[in-house]
């Protein structure tokens, strides 16, 4: 089992920069070595494979254990009194995690209705006429929504069989995922702009120019991923999570595979959408909804534990 130390990792927007073949040597006992590891450690064992295609179409990436820095110093622009104080974190077991937040045909097919508003039929439809709607993110829907999504992907036949049971990742599992070796507001450094995730552009982060505000979601994977292999996980829509939120859980919250408060009403969001600024689209930047909330702005991404055997 790999286990991984991201507190020091260098930031991967220098290392975006430089060939592959000049990383291995330069970073042999760094993220970047990771980086080789967890896209091609288990390619070709089709026991323990990578990255799953379920019987929905739906990709997800194997995401292996490691420890991390949780939260945002006070010093970070646009950080919150929830987001402290920064706290290592161990993750301890390998996990699935979507590539693309659950699209709108994905959604359709297990639960046989779409009631996203940037749909072919949808309030939105104008905004998105031209659009592959099929393969925008779903949204509209609420915690316990995603929670019955996850129970009926699993009760499908292919997957029983293959020993699958979906669930929202924890707060944890969503932000070491999010961050991938990163330790700045991004996983593309100190900046974000409208051309690396998809928000209201006008307000960019950071050294990013101003940019444009499409005013609606985008395609799923329309900007570059992170180190793991993630899609719009800044921006887009904005994730439900299986935690419970409070406000001050990080001043004693577990310092392994911490799964949120026992008690409490909303649920924890987190990755900012494409109706917020780049300050809110912060890796550690968290919000709270009710578990019945809906909005145009929340949608959502699977987590599997991995199969037994």
């Amino acid at each position: 089992m790999w286990f991984f130390n991201f507190i020091t990792a260098p930031d991967l927007a220098v290392s975006r920069r430089i060939p592959c073949r000049c990383l291995a040597v330069a970073f042999v006992s760094s993220f970047l070595t990771f980086s080789v590891f967890h896209s091609s450690s288990l390619a070709g064992d089709n026991s323990n494979p990578s990255t799953i295609e379920n019987s929905v179409g739906m990709r997800l990436t194997l995401i292996h254990p490691g420890e991390f820095n949780m939260g945002a110093p006070e010093g970070e622009v646009g950080s919150r009194i929830d987001e402290r104080p920064v706290h290592a974190v161990k993750i301890t077991a390998p996990f699935f995690l979507g590539v693309y937040e659950v699209t709108q045909a994905e959604y359709e097919k297990v639960m046989s209705v779409n009631p996203s508003y940037f749909s072919s039929v949808g309030a939105g439809r104008l905004k998105v006429k031209n659009l592959d709607t099929g393969r925008l993110p779903v949204e509209q829907v609420s915690w316990d929504d995603c929670i019955v999504f996850c129970e009926k992907l699993s009760a499908l036949p292919e997957e029983k069989a293959a020993g699958r049971v979906y669930r929202l990742p924890t707060e944890a599992e969503w932000q070491y995922s999010c961050r991938a070796g990163s330790t700045g507001p991004f996983t593309t450094g100190s900046s974000l702009g409208s051309d690396q995730a998809n928000f209201n552009g006008k307000f960019p982060y950071g050294a990013a120019p101003r940019g444009v505000f499409l005013g609606r979601t985008s395609v799923v994977g329309s900007y570059k991923p992170n180190a793991f292999g993630l899609y719009d996980m800044h921006g887009n829509v904005a994730e439900l999570t299986a935690d419970r939120y409070a406000r001050h859980y990080y001043t004693d919250s577990p310092a392994t595979d911490p799964k949120g408060p026992e008690a409490g009403n909303d649920r924890v969001v987190l990755g900012g959408s494409w109706g917020t600024d780049a300050a809110r689209c912060r890796s550690a930047f968290r919000r709270s909804n009710a578990t019945s909330g809906k909005a145009y702005y929340f949608g959502f991404r699977i987590a599997c534990d991995v199969p037994a055997g």
